[in-house]
This record gives C-alpha cells, sequence and structure tokens, in this order.
C-alpha cells in the first residue's frame, strides 16, 4: 500500500536554534537584574544599619542630659545627701557644675573664680556635664520664685525676701559615642506656704470650747518668723463666730481676728503641691482609721508646738465629697484635700493643711496642728472644739524644701549642642 507523502506526519525538531539562545540571553539578563537587586538591598540594609545605630546613640545621649538634669534637681534639694549649696543666692555670676574638671572647664568652670563651684556627677555609667547658673532677666536682674502678692499662687518676680527662692537655669549636656544632646530647663526649689494666720477660712465659721486654742504667735521652738494674726478670713466682720470661750491669740493680742483678707487661690495652691505626693488616695465620703503619715513629737502641753523631721506629701482626691480622719491619725509634712475634711478624736499633724472645702475639728481626744490650717471652700468650714490646738508654727511651713526642685520649663536645645 502506498503512502501519500503529502499526508505524512511531520516530523518534530529538538535542537538548540534561534529560539533557545533568545531564551537564555533572558535569563542571563534576569541574573544581572537579581545580582543588582541583591547588591542594592545589601547596600540598603548597611544604610538601615548606620541610621538605627545613629538614632541609639542619640537616644542614650539624651537619656544622659536627662539624668544630669535629675541629678541637678536632686542635689540642689535642702536635704539630699550630696548637696550642692547655693551660698550666693544674690549673685549673678555664682555658677555650679557637675562632671570632670576638664569637660567642666569646656563648660566654663574657673577653678580660681570664687563664684564657681564643681562637684564630680554621681553616676559613673553615664557622661554628662551640667552647668547650674541663677536665671537672669534682660537686664541682669535675679529672677525669683515665690507668691509676691500673698494669692497662694507663686510667680516670677525680681523682688527678693525670706520666702522667695531663686530660679535655677539648668543646661545639661548629655554624649554617647559621637553623639551629643543638651537639655535645658529652669528649676527652683519650691517656696514655703503662703500663711496669712495658723487658720485662714473662706465661709462663715464658728470656734467653739474652752479647750480649743488658735495660736498665731511663732513658737519659740519654730525658729525665727513673724507673728500672726490668729484667724484671717476673706468675709466681714461677723463671719466668724466664738462659743465658750476659745483662745484665739495673734500679733495684735486675743482674739486676733482679721477680715476681708486677701482671697487665696486653695484649689491652685493644691494642683501646685500634688503632683508627687507621698501617698494618695482617691475616696468618696470615706473614714480613714489610725493612719500614720509620720510620728511629730509632742510638746510639753498641747498648745505647744510639735516637731518631726519627717517630710510626707499626703493627697486625697473625695471627687468633691469629703473624707473623715478618726482613731488617732499622725503625720508629718503637706496634708492636701480635694473636698471637705472631718477630724474626729486622737490627731497630730505637722506642717501645713491645705483643704479645698470646709473643715470640721471636732471630738474627744488630743489634737493638734503645728503650722497652719487653710479652709478654702465655698461652704462653712466649722472648727469645733474638744482640745482642738492650732498652734502657728514657722518651722513647719517650709516644707517644700525638702522635695525635689519643681520644673518651671524644661526644653532640649538644639543650639546649645
Amino acid at each position: 500500500m502506498k503512502v501519500n507523502p503529502s499526508t505524512r506526519p511531520s516530523a518534530v525538531k529538538l535542537g538548540f536554534g534561534t529560539e533557545s539562545g533568545a531564551v537564555l540571553a533572558i535569563a542571563l539578563m534576569f541574573l544581572t537584574i537579581l545580582a543588582m537587586l541583591g547588591t542594592t538591598a545589601l547596600n540598603l540594609t548597611g544604610t538601615d544599619v548606620q541610621i538605627g545605630g545613629n538614632y541609639k546613640a542619640g537616644l542614650k545621649a539624651f537619656y544622659a542630659a536627662q539624668a544630669g538634669l535629675e541629678e541637678a534637681r536632686e542635689r540642689l534639694c535642702q536635704n539630699s545627701a550630696y548637696p550642692i549649696n547655693d551660698n550666693h543666692p544674690t549673685n549673678t555670676t555664682w555658677t555650679a557644675f557637675i562632671g570632670t574638671d576638664i569637660k567642666s572647664q569646656k563648660k566654663g568652670y574657673d577653678s580660681s573664680n570664687g563664684n564657681h563651684i564643681r562637684v564630680a556627677s554621681l553616676q559613673t555609667d553615664l557622661d554628662y556635664t551640667v552647668k547650674i547658673t541663677h536665671l537672669l532677666d534682660p537686664t541682669g536682674n535675679i529672677v525669683y520664685w515665690g507668691d509676691e502678692d500673698g494669692d497662694g499662687i507663686c510667680e516670677k518676680t525680681t523682688t527678693s525676701g525670706p520666702d522667695m527662692r531663686n530660679i535655677y537655669l539648668t543646661i545639661s549636656y548629655g554624649a554617647f559615642g559621637s553623639a551629643q544632646k543638651t537639655v535645658v530647663a529652669e528649676m527652683t526649689p519650691r517656696p514655703p506656704v503662703t500663711v496669712p494666720a495658723p487658720l485662714y477660712v473662706n465661709a462663715s465659721t464658728t470656734i467653739q470650747g474652752s479647750s480649743t486654742h488658735i495660736i498665731g504667735t511663732n513658737h519659740p521652738s519654730c525658729g525665727t518668723g513673724d507673728d500672726l494674726p490668729g484667724i484671717a478670713s476673706t468675709l466681714p466682720p461677723g463671719s466668724v463666730t466664738q462659743h465658750g470661750n476659745p483662745e484665739i491669740v495673734g500679733v495684735n493680742g486675743p482674739d486676733d481676728i482679721v477680715y476681708n483678707g486677701t482671697p487665696m487661690d486653695i484649689q491652685a495652691m493644691v494642683d501646685a503641691l500634688k503632683q508627687s505626693p507621698d501617698f494618695s488616695y482617691t475616696v468618696t465620703s470615706a473614714t480613714h482609721t489610725g493612719m500614720n503619715w509620720g510620728t511629730p513629737t509632742p510638746g510639753d502641753t498641747l498648745q505647744d508646738a510639735l516637731s518631726c523631721s519627717e517630710h510626707n506629701v499626703v493627697y486625697y482626691d473625695t471627687g468633691g465629697t469629703d473624707i473623715r480622719l478618726s482613731g488617732g491619725c499622725t503625720g508629718c509634712g503637706i496634708l492636701l484635700i480635694e473636698g471637705d475634711l472631718s477630724i474626729y478624736g486622737n490627731f497630730l499633724w505637722y506642717g501645713p493643711i491645705l483643704v479645698t472645702g470646709s473643715v470640721i475639728f471636732t471630738g474627744g481626744g488630743n489634737k493638734n496642728v503645728t503650722g497652719t490650717l487653710l479652709a478654702g471652700g465655698s461652704v462653712d468650714a466649722d472648727v469645733v472644739g474638744g482640745n482642738a490646738n492650732i498652734v502657728y508654727c514657722n518651722d513647719a511651713i517650709d516644707q517644700g524644701a525638702y522635695r525635689p526642685l519643681m520644673l518651671l520649663t524644661w526644653k532640649e536645645d538644639m543650639d546649645k549642642m
């Protein structure tokens, strides 16, 4: 049988012709692109590592600068274990340095200058140098922090005085490797609480009981201080009433009550002091019994000043309600109450008590507040008898001197790096 050649199936060619060469070229091109991408990726990864390393070094330098700032805050405090003493508070050129001698010299330290002092850093693992000067106004006057107008709110002033505190311009230079960071702050010791009298009231008040004693003359054991009136009220005469022959004595003698006094912003005072409490409570109409925030030492009589070497800040947020303290509560430092305060039974407190609302000071037991009691609420503030004693004491008022300095301003300064 013959087969027609025209109907025979065509053979399939296998080999390396023109098409296979094109495929090889494309493959080589892709390999080249992949190699280039790999090289670029390696370069990008190396850059990322370098950027990350620089960022970490800068962050460590910043933390070092911040650590230097915190060391200055602690060492300028009155009760610091390693104090930096400012023996020239009115000297415009007084300067203190924290750091090594060589690095302090680079920041202006001159060991032959009697107005310059230098102390070694307490941190050996961190690299920082700190420069501290008195803050000056544009005309070269020293700027102080204090309550110049007696409303309880501190402000900057160029008026000096026993209750004014220097403001320290503090520049901390931190370093890590080749990275450098600088932070600048204005900081100041807290001035004493403004005290117009051992008892300040902003509402109608009743004082009763022959065993109630409110004494505005500075107690002899309380250091140097001016005598004050017994009671200061922002209201007109007649808003403070007496029953049962209580003793109220001050700089003007017996029954020393000053009316129409300067209104004080007790809420703002509490806000300024509550930032770093040692004890903080959030309560709603609660009773706390037998609390101990320090143990004052009583004087010979209940009319004598207490004494204490502890300095706590105790803060109560009552949410607009009240806190009742009973059963022998004691404390030393500053007691801050947002709301109303009721005191029952034995109670001893050394330092200022600030209450935004009303106060009831009653019940049995022996009670002594050495310092001041400031009540700023709009409701009645009744201080009722029962061996209730409020004794003015200048030494007890200045509790802020034992706290770390407060920051007035803070910034990272790129110009001083």
